[in-house]
């Protein structure tokens, strides 16, 4: 495979079972990125995955020593991480998308809604993977996200959803 496959996924609220059939379908890939709200339960997602974790604090991760954002970089690419409740991302994507930019990044990514959302703002390609755990969108499916890079520096992220 060329390039790049990276794992969303957030707000997993410490049930794992979702993540596990995901795992299973979306095998091989290469990093997972994790938005928040594991509840304690870092160590065990790691497991599961077997790849690269990057991860930051939500809040419902009270104790947790993870950030609340992060900058990483993956195949050449500047990614911001947030779970987004202190960016007020219920109200719009005016203040992360900024803090992204402060942060030189192509891409920025977040949590806490447990709604799936993507969207091309000018320069910045903004996503959401929603919640594997407890949706909250019409339907209520199980979603995460795949995002690409490949060789060239192209970057995909394709929402996707569990059948109840």
């Amino acid at each position: 495979m060329s390039g790049k496959k990276i794992l969303l996924i957030s707000d997993t609220h410490g049930f794992h079972e979702n993540l596990k059939k995901v795992v299973e379908q979306e095998t091989p890939f290469d990093h997972v990125l994790h938005m928040g709200d594991t509840e304690g339960w870092d160590p065990v997602i790691k497991e599961i995955v077997g790849v690269p974790v990057d991860m930051v604090a939500g809040n419902c991760d009270w104790a947790s020593a993870l950030p609340s954002e992060r900058t990483v970089e993956i195949a050449g690419v500047p990614i911001f991480m947030t779970h987004g409740h202190e960016y007020y991302v219920t109200t719009g994507m005016e203040v992360l998308l900024d803090r992204a930019r402060e942060c030189g990044c192509k891409v920025v990514l977040f949590g806490h809604t447990h709604r799936p959302f993507q969207q091309m703002c000018d320069d910045v390609l903004i996503a959401n993977p929603g919640s594997i755990s407890r949706p909250r969108q019409p339907g209520y499916e199980p979603s995460y996200g795949v995002m690409t890079i490949s060789e060239s520096g192209k970057i995909e992220i394709v929402l996707k959803f569990l059948k109840k």
